[in-house]
C-alpha cells in the first residue's frame, strides 16, 4: 500500500536563501540542535502530519476489512483480499517507472519551466499506464468465468488505485505532505458517504459494490489534490512528449524489476495459493495480515515522502546526517512493530473472538497472525535503507536484492505448499523478508561509508 526531514539542522526542503544563512558545519548536521532534537522534533510534526493523516486511509481499510471478515464469505473476501494484491503490483510499476523518478529527480530541478515539463511527462505515463490498466481487465473479464461485475471492478479499482499512488507523490514531489494529507481526508470521507449510501440502497451487499465505492473515494481524492496544487487552472491536465524519459528509463528499468520482485517476494503466498488452491485457501493468510495493513501503509507513506528530501540531502553530500537518520529511524520502526506485537499477544483471546471465531474458527490463526507479526519486524528494519538507496538512485542494487529474495520466497512457498498446509507458506516470506532487511543495511552502511 506513507515524512521525516534529513536529520540535519534544517529540513532539506529549505531554499537557497535560507541554506546560505546556516551556521559553519550545518551541512555536516554538526551544528547546535543537535541530531537527537532535530528528530525527536521532526517525528512529531511533519511525519506526525503525514503518518496521521495516512493513518486516516488505514483506519477506514482496517475497519472496512473487519466488517468485511464478519459478512462475507472466506471466498468473496479472498477476492477482496487478491485485488488489493493486484493493485499494489500495478503501483509498484507505477512506483517504479513514474512516481519515484518524479519524487527523486524533479525536487532537485531549479528551472520552473523545466520541472513543469518534467512533471508533465510523468503526467503522461501515468496517464498511459491506467488506460493499459483497464484495457487489460476488459479484456480479462471477457473470456474470465468470474462473474463480469466483479472482473470489471476489480479492473478498474486496480487501475485508480494505481493512478492515486502518482497524484499522492505529487505532493510529496513537491514538499507539500499536506496536500496529500487532503486527499487522504478525502478518500476516507468520500469513501464512508460511498459505502453507506450503497449499503441502504443495494439489498445484498457484494465485492464488486466496495470495489466501485472505493474506485469513487480515490477519484475524489485525486481531484482534491489536483487542485490544491494547480488551483481552478488547466495547468493540472497539462501533458508532455515521453522522448527525454529515455534517460530516466536507464534506472527506472532497475527500479521496475526490484519493485515487482520485492512485491513478489512479500507476496509470493498470495499468487501462487490463489492460483493453485483458491480464494478459499488464500483468506485466512489475508485475515491475519489485516491486523499489521496500517502498519505496512505507514511504512510506504514514510517511504514515498523521505524520498525526495533524502535525494536533496545527498545532492549536498549530508551524508552523515543521511546515516544517522537512517539507523535512528530504523530502530524506532523496529522498536513500534515489535510493541505491536507484544500487545497483539496480550490481547489475542478477545481478538481471536472478535474477528475468527466465526468464519475462521478452524483455521491457527494465532499461528498465522504470529507469523505475521515476525515478518512486519524484519520489513520495518529495512524500510529506511531501502528509501536511501532508492534516492541515491541505486536502483540496479535494489533490483539484485529483491530478485534474490523473491527467488528466496518463490520456492519455499511452493515447497511449503506443496508438502505441508497454506499457513506454512508465509515461513517463505519471512525468510525473504530477513534475507532483504540483512542485505540492504550492509549495502547502505557500505555506500555510505564510501562516500562518507
Amino acid at each position: 500500500m506513507t515524512s521525516v526531514d534529513t536529520a540535519d539542522e534544517r529540513p532539506a526542503a529549505m531554499t537557497g536563501a535560507q541554506t546560505a544563512m546556516e551556521p559553519p558545519g550545518a551541512k555536516n548536521g554538526m551544528s547546535g540542535g543537535g541530531i537527537t532534537g532535530k528528530l525527536i522534533q521532526l517525528v512529531t510534526s511533519r511525519l506526525a502530519l503525514s503518518v496521521g493523516a495516512q493513518a486516516l486511509v488505514s483506519g477506514f481499510h482496517f475497519a472496512l476489512n473487519l466488517v468485511l471478515l464478519r459478512l462475507v464469505t472466506p471466498y468473496d473476501y479472498g477476492i477482496f483480499a487478491f485485488a488489493f494484491v493486484l493493485a499494489m503490483f500495478a503501483s509498484a510499476i507505477n512506483n517504479a517507472l513514474i512516481s519515484t523518478p518524479l519524487t527523486v529527480y524533479t525536487p532537485i530541478v531549479k528551472d520552473p519551466v523545466e520541472r513543469s515539463r518534467q512533471e508533465g511527462m510523468f503526467s503522461t505515463l501515468n496517464l498511459m499506464l491506467f488506460i493499459a490498466l483497464v484495457v487489460c481487465g476488459f479484456i480479462y473479464s471477457g473470456w474470465s468465468e468470474q462473474d463480469a461485475s466483479v472482473t470489471l471492478s476489480v479492473a478498474l479499482f486496480v487501475a485508480i488505485y494505481s493512478a492515486r499512488h502518482f497524484s499522492r507523490s505529487a505532493g510529496y514531489a513537491r514538499m507539500r505532505p499536506l496536500v496529500t494529507a487532503s486527499g487522504d481526508a478525502t478518500y476516507v470521507g468520500t469513501g464512508i458517504i460511498v459505502m453507506l449510501g450503497v449499503a441502504l440502497w443495494v439489498d445484498e451487499l457484494s465485492i464488486s459494490h466496495v470495489l466501485l465505492a472505493l474506485v469513487a473515494a480515490n477519484l475524489a481524492a485525486m481531484l482534491v489534490e489536483r487542485y490544491r496544487l494547480h488551483g481552478s487552472g488547466r495547468k493540472w491536465l497539462t501533458l508532455a512528449g515521453i522522448s527525454s524519459y529515455r534517460d530516466v528509463w536507464e534506472q527506472s528499468r532497475w527500479a521496475l524489476a526490484g519493485s515487482l520482485t520485492t512485491l513478489f517476494l512479500a507476496q509470493a503466498h498470495s499468487l501462487i495459493i490463489t492460483a493453485t488452491n483458491g480464494p478459499n485457501a488464500y483468506a485466512p493468510l489475508a485475515a491475519g495480515f489485516v491486523l499489521f495493513g496500517p502498519v505496512r501503509v505507514a511504512l510506504l507513506t514514510w517511504q514515498n515522502m523521505v524520498k525526495p528530501e533524502l535525494a536533496v540531502a545527498l545532492s549536498e553530500s549530508r551524508h552523515l546526517a543521511v546515516k544517522k537518520q537512517i539507523k535512528t529511524t530504523s530502530l524506532l520502526m523496529a522498536g513500534a512493530v515489535l510493541a505491536m506485537g507484544v500487545m497483539l499477544l496480550i490481547l489475542w483471546p478477545w481478538i481471536h473472538a472478535f474477528l475468527y471465531a466465526d468464519q475462521y474458527a478452524d483455521k491457527p490463526m494465532g499461528l498465522i497472525v504470529a507469523t505475521w507479526s515476525i515478518i512486519t519486524l524484519f520489513a520495518a528494519s529495512y524500510n529506511a535503507p531501502a528509501a536511501a538507496l532508492q534516492a541515491m538512485r541505486d536502483f540496479r542494487v535494489l533490483a539484485m536484492a529483491s530478485v534474490y529474495g523473491a527467488m528466496l520466497s518463490g520456492v519455499l512457498v511452493s515447497f511449503t505448499l506443496y508438502f505441508f498446509k497454506p499457513e506454512t507458506t508465509l515461513l517463505g516470506i519471512l525468510a525473504a523478508e530477513a534475507f532483504m532487511a540483512v542485505y540492504l543495511t550492509r549495502i547502505l552502511h557500505r555506500r555510505l561509508q564510501a562516500v562518507s
